[in-house]
């Protein structure tokens, strides 16, 4: 059986267009005046052509559950100057590791881990925490802080290794596993990345007949300062916005309650099916081995009614466990899921698995009960399984740098794998190819000394050739009339502006709506500093802040 099947069809690059071209005088193209920017603009439109502003960055064979999710070491202590707590195995200390989960809102300890460590259990306090699988009740730990290592490390119980936060306090599983063949599992969430940078090394292959060695199935993870020049670059980044999915005023919490932080989110992600498409604000949710879409999107995809129950032929089925506990969730096969990148392209995923269910919070500021568009798991990350077959997937990324200070998800893609190239004909960046641009390209016709330090010729050489000649020209008339924005909200080219919250380049009601949610809070990295409301950083969203966001209204 070949137990390999390597994602098919990376990047699809089709041949340009042959575009008849009328000699253009340099005199013409020099000496700008009305006359000559409108008949260069009609040989500009006639000369349009269908040439694509961005090819996509496309994956194909991506199955629908990871190998493994995302590891790391952690330590616990009572102070971070004192030793840390240690567990003996066998006469010798044991490292630990958790499962690091971008979805995950608190710090999660297994009942075992807690017995282990012998940690004190507040007697009369008790947390409400929402995950796939519903409501789940949890104890919570004494105050105490915990420090993570990248689970690379060489010696994982050198205490100096580890990096201490808190004092926090910690949800505690108020039962133990059952099933011998089980694992207690602790899981580490936003708290511990927080305002810092995540480095995960996914699986890229495995052999599942025995050749590789099992810890070559481990997803590993480090968690590290931004400054840290070891920091993998990436070769592109997906924007991140911080959700509140949280819901500390929940009538069956008592405090004092564990730590708690927002979620990051990938807007304007696009599902389709069958000719169908919809939009979806996926939660990023690295301890999540599948990925997942609600009801109503599916519905909308033709996949589900409106009790989620299938009118299609589903492909595959999961049982999936988390906080909340088990369920089994019907999975179909997408055409194609696409996530906008920064670079200009879209990360598409062809032939994509995602699973059909709601995952719903109360929001306590409103009081309706809010259902996520879904999640985007580490299938779409890591090497994956086909789980009936047991085909497994390889992964194009090396590594993936998850950015907790200024919100990014950037993606390390194997040398092997080709990058789509972006052409980008609206030099100013107002999202219309107009005389604007003509004239910017006009000033600079010709230039042959373009290159990286003059921002290759403002832009004019397009092709980043080195000189504005010809074959640019055919890049601006193949664009010319477009008003479609070539650059991304929040890409280097087309910054967000200041008060802008949402990462859509405006600054208006949506924006202002988050402003008064996260009214006179207390900002810190564990609320991405109130949802990048607090502008100041000085540690609380006021009338300091609200003047910087009206400047821009």
């Amino acid at each position: 059986m070949d137990f390999y099947k390597k994602p098919q069809n990376l990047h699809k690059l089709p041949k340009p267009a042959i575009l008849p071209i009328s000699y253009i005088r340099v005199e013409s193209l020099l000496m700008f005046n009305r006359k000559n920017i409108l008949i260069l603009a009609v040989i500009l439109w006639a000369a349009a052509s269908s040439w694509a502003v961005c090819e996509d960055f496309e994956i194909d064979g991506m199955y629908e559950a990871s190998l493994d999710l995302p590891r790391i070491y952690f330590s616990i202590a009572y102070s971070p100057n004192e030793p840390p707590i240690q567990i003996e195995v066998d006469g010798e200390i044991a490292p630990n590791y958790g499962f690091l989960d971008t979805g995950a809102s608190g710090l999660l300890l297994s009942r075992e881990t807690v017995d282990n460590m012998q940690i004190d259990i507040d007697p009369n306090a008790q947390f409400v925490d929402t995950g796939v699988g519903g409501d789940e009740y949890f104890d919570i730990s004494e105050s105490l802080y915990i420090g993570t290592a990248d689970f690379d490390s060489s010696n994982p119980i050198d205490p100096n290794i580890y990096y201490f936060q808190g004092s926090w306090r910690f949800q505690v599983k108020q039962d133990y596993v059952e099933n011998f063949l089980e694992e207690p599992i602790d899981v580490l969430g936003v708290p511990v990345m927080a305002g810092r940078v995540v480095v995960l090394k996914p699986i890229t292959d495995f052999n599942i007949s025995g050749e590789d060695d099992i810890e070559a199935m481990y997803f590993r993870a480090n968690i590290t300062d931004a400054n840290d020049a070891n920091i993998p670059p990436t070769d592109f980044q997906v924007a991140l916005r911080f959700e509140k999915y949280i819901n500390p005023s929940n009538s069956g919490n008592i405090p004092p309650l564990p730590v708690l932080a927002y979620n990051p989110m990938i807007d304007n992600v696009v599902v389709e099916y069958n000719g169908v498409s919809t939009n979806a604000n996926l939660l990023l949710d690295t301890g999540g081995s599948i990925s997942i879409i609600s009801a109503a999107r599916g519905m909308e995809l033709g996949l589900v009614d409106a009790n989620g129950d299938p009118i299609v032929d589903y492909a595959f089925s999961v049982a999936i466990g988390g906080i909340g506990g088990s369920v089994e969730l019907p999975g179909f096969i997408l055409d194609k899921l696409s996530v906008p990148t920064l670079s200009g392209f879209d990360l598409v995923y062809l032939n994509a698995r995602v699973c059909v269910h709601d995952i719903g919070i109360l929001d306590e500021d409103s009081g309706d009960f809010v259902i996520l568009d879904g999640i985007f798991g580490d299938n779409f990350l890591s090497a994956s399984m086909d789980m009936a077959t047991w085909d497994i997937s390889s992964a194009p990324f090396d590594n993936i740098v998850i950015d907790m200070q200024n919100g990014l998800l950037g993606f390390d893609v194997n040398s092997a794998y080709p990058l789509p190239v972006c052409r980008f004909t609206d030099f100013n960046n107002d999202c219309e190819v107009n005389h604007a641009d003509l004239q910017v390209f006009g000033q600079n016709w010709l230039r042959s000394d373009c290159n990286e330090q003059n921002g290759f010729c403002g832009g004019a050489d397009i092709d980043q050739s080195g000189e504005v000649n010809n074959v640019d020209y055919v890049f601006l008339a193949s664009d010319w009339g477009s008003g479609v924005c070539q650059s991304r909200c929040g890409s280097v080219r087309r910054p967000k502006p200041l008060g802008d919250l949402t990462g859509d380049c405006e600054v208006d009601f949506r924006d202002l709506h988050i402003i008064a949610e996260e009214w006179l809070g207390a900002c810190n990295w564990l609320n991405f500093n109130c949802r990048g409301g607090d502008f100041d950083r000085d540690g609380i969203l006021n009338l300091k802040d609200f003047n910087q966001f009206s400047r821009n209204w």
